[in-house]
């Protein structure tokens, strides 16, 4: 798992560090749509325990109206209940942030530095649209017959609150959840009687809860 995390932070490795940039960690609960079928009916798919998801955005916003654009990269990994195979989701998304109390706000500064009560200046809404890959990690032993990689488009929402630290320093508490268009499981799974369990609508949805930490380095435009 380590080499993975290593790969996602390889993936924003170009990043400048003196511009506006976030981490973002949050739990994750994962619930996948898989039904597999047989020739005597349909058994029911994979169980997640709780995730972690790791990521890493850029920031920037229009110069009239707080609407805020991230461009995030992300790894999302949870384990399948009760075996050892694992689901890692390794995703690209575009977060657009709505500040519909100060949607009006012109002061390119931190929220530390905005004039207003907290839940004005901070509180936004949160919409999202990307690109997944998902990789399920079977264990040697596992009947697989196919690869278990899928990709397919992202969308969801979400809602969060910015709590300025300092001009530097930006603390947003956020939740949301994201649903997949495709296939995540395109695979065949052969049972204990050797008859194929093939996969059918496999689409994964994550609610998610954690914290993410902006940083300004860019003093010099407030």
């Amino acid at each position: 798992m380590m080499r993975n995390y290593f790969l996602l932070f390889t993936l924003l490795g170009g990043l400048s560090l003196h511009a506006q940039f976030g981490i973002q960690t949050t739990a994750t609960f994962n619930q996948g749509s898989d039904v597999f079928v047989t020739g005597s009916g349909e058994v029911p798919g994979f169980d997640y325990d709780p995730g972690v998801e790791l990521a890493l955005n850029y920031w920037f916003r229009l110069p009239k109206q707080r609407i805020e654009f991230l461009p995030t990269v992300y790894l999302n990994t949870a384990k399948v209940e009760d075996t050892d195979l694992r689901l890692n989701e390794y995703g690209a998304q575009m977060k657009v942030n709505i500040y519909p109390f100060d949607f009006l706000g012109d002061c390119d500064c931190p929220t530390f530095g905005k004039q207003g009560p907290q839940l004005q200046k901070g509180f936004f809404l949160q919409l999202t649209a990307g690109y997944a890959l998902y990789d399920l990690d079977f264990p040697d032993d596992f009947p697989v017959e196919t690869d278990s990689r899928e990709s397919g488009f992202t969308y969801g929402g979400g809602i969060g609150m910015d709590i300025g630290l300092s001009n530097l320093v930006t603390l947003t508490p956020v939740a949301g959840v994201r649903r997949g268009t495709s296939q995540y499981t395109g695979i065949i799974v052969t049972d204990v009687n050797g008859e194929g369990l093939e996969t059918l609508d496999s689409k994964l949805t994550t609610f998610y809860a954690g914290l993410q930490l902006s940083f300004r380095l860019d003093h010099k435009r407030y």
